[in-house]
């Protein structure tokens, strides 16, 4: 239902967009005393390539003489930009509510489409430094130019705001233009690299949805049609990753050119595209570099059609309406708009409003402005005996739910390790023995042998069980991907769950993933995998540190199996 959802609103929004984007000429503003009337119109200006960028501008009131910040808005992979106040995608994305307050609030606001998007000429770049972080300063020139833009100390006042495409390419752009004094992206990423195929597995269900939207809502480059279909097989193209290199912020960070603007990200802990280490790594790279850097981490984000529910109508993205940090709950939209008021208006006041690090929304968890530190258990080793474990997870779960009527799941049967063959093999780790949260990222290094494949594709997963509960949770929605033989250590997902007393949390380790549909092994995967691996953990109860003693460890396994130890 999730992926017919979609393709439905990929036929009706262009539609609903071109009745919302008939093109008029600007309107006569100046009133006879020099004050500035409250209009919204639309434009164009010709970029230094002869590629034409359309937009539109949201002119405030303003009084004789007044000027005002400027907000600049752009569109998510696939979308137009917001032509009017009442466009109908801008009311399902954060920034349309953001970009109708900024108006009302007087802040002049532009938003425009990227190139390959909506009424802009090219194909799309995907935040291509030379190509849209260069349309996003000529942007910033032509408001300038034409609209009462304040300024400080001679330095235009200037923040974005914008969605997946459009927060990766205000980061990118904030690299060399020190014009930008603040930026909101929201689902944003770090390296696109890492994100769309991590360890070298393509992300197979998102990339499918993000060619098909390419090749109807845009213009895409065509080239990456055959990447993509290589990249399913398990081949990428050198060239591929040499095209994105210098496309994120990532890129730009190690190599020690940080974005110049301050930055408030959001990311969400359910996005399975650009989870919330991209946000952490985004975080992190800022504040290294001096900048006021602050990270909220959401539930939403990018949302897998037919493998994740979305709460909002929407298919495949949701950020919520409201945020909980610091002990109280704000809009989201005027956790925004304060952001803004401090950094372009000059009220540091408003900053108060702002969260400077919010990741569980737990103010004992947050208090330390960073994940939690890890601990370290050593893995029970498991074997997976078959590519197809995990591939019947969406009948075996109910199941196994209604069978905890009947005969009671208990902590000791979750505490033992189990192979996986049609169901995903089972790691626990520890048993916890009051409230915890685990809220970050997880790092481990995995040992993967007794196998017949040159390059065995496994997916890890952490999860709770709960006594009588009958089956296990995923937190966070989260899984990566392992490749190859031998020594593997990487980063997992980020994860963020409370585990209640008397929950054993683990890993899950299958075969089959419908997040990567078509990026498995094949189904005589066989391999066998141990290894260690570091939670981040924090007491949920008070004050006592992460890792003192806040859990009991499992000391059982699989048959077999060594057992665990600290």
């Amino acid at each position: 239902m999730g992926v017919v959802r979609l393709l439905a609103v990929l036929l009706i929004i262009p539609s609903l967009l071109a009745c919302a984007t008939r093109h008029t000429e600007a309107p006569r503003l100046l009133a006879a005393d020099g004050s500035l009337r409250k209009t919204h119109y639309q434009g164009e200006f010709v970029a230094d390539d002869g590629v034409k960028i359309r937009f539109t501008v949201f002119q405030p009131a303003l009084r004789p003489g007044e000027r005002a910040p400027l907000l600049l808005q752009t569109n998510p992979f696939g979308l137009w930009r917001l032509s009017g106040p009442h466009t109908p995608i801008s009311h399902v994305l954060t920034s349309g509510d953001v970009l109708r307050d900024a108006w009302e609030a007087g802040y002049c606001v532009v938003s425009f489409d990227q190139r390959g998007h909506g009424d802009s000429g090219d194909i799309m770049h995907i935040a291509d430094p030379r190509k849209e972080a260069r349309d996003v300063a000529q942007m910033i020139d032509w408001a300038v130019a034409n609209l009462a833009v304040a300024q400080r100390d001679g330095d235009p006042l200037v923040g974005m705001v914008g969605e997946s495409l459009g927060a990766g390419v205000q980061l990118v752009a904030s690299v060399s233009d020190p014009r930008i004094d603040a930026l909101v992206p929201i689902a944003p990423w770090y390296d696109l690299e890492r994100t769309l195929a991590p360890n070298r597995v393509p992300k197979s269900g998102w990339l499918t949805l993000l060619v098909l939207a390419g090749n109807t809502l845009a213009d895409y480059d065509s080239r990456l049609n055959g990447a993509y279909l290589k990249a399913r097989g398990g081949d990428i193209e050198p060239w591929v990753l040499a095209y994105f290199d210098d496309h994120d912020v990532g890129w730009f960070c190690e190599r020690g050119r940080a974005p110049h603007a301050d930055v408030l990200v959001l990311q969400g802990f359910r996005d399975v595209l650009f989870p919330v280490n991209e946000g952490l790594d985004i975080h992190a790279c800022l504040a290294r570099a001096g900048r006021d850097a602050r990270f909220i981490g959401v539930d939403g984000g990018h949302l897998l059609p037919g493998a994740q529910r979305s709460p909002g109508w929407v298919p495949g993205w949701h950020i919520e309406d409201t945020l909980a940090c610091d002990g109280r709950t704000q809009r989201t939209r005027d956790v925004i708009m304060a952001w803004f008021d401090g950094k372009l208006r000059g009220q540091p006041g408003k900053l108060a409003q702002v969260p400077r690090f919010c990741l569980t929304g737990d103010a004992g968890v947050d208090a330390a402005g960073a994940p939690p530190p890890a601990t370290e258990f050593v893995l029970p080793r498991v074997h997976v005996g078959s590519g197809a474990s995990g591939l019947v997870e969406w009948a075996a779960r109910p199941l196994e739910h209604a069978g905890n009527w009947f005969v009671r799941n208990d902590a000791a049967d979750w505490q033992r390790a189990r192979d996986g063959w049609l169901r995903p093999a089972r790691m626990p780790l520890l048993r916890a023995d009051r409230a915890l949260w685990v809220a970050g990222v997880p790092r481990a290094t995995f040992t993967v042998d007794n196998t017949d494949r040159e390059q065995p594709v496994l997916f890890v997963q952490v999860a709770a069980w709960r006594p009588g509960s009958g089956s296990y949770r995923v937190l966070s929605e989260q899984v990566t991907p392992l490749r190859g033989n031998g020594t593997v250590s990487t980063e997992l997902a980020a994860v963020r769950g409370r585990i209640a007393p008397g929950e054993v949390v683990g890993l899950l380790v299958r075969g089959y993933q419908n997040q990567y549909r078509f990026s498995g092994s094949g189904w005589g995967t066989d391999a066998s995998l141990s290894g260690r691996v570091q939670l981040p953990l924090a007491d949920a109860t008070g004050p006592r540190p992460a890792g003192a003693a806040t859990a009991q460890e499992v000391v059982t396994s699989a048959p077999g199996a060594a057992g665990t130890s600290r």
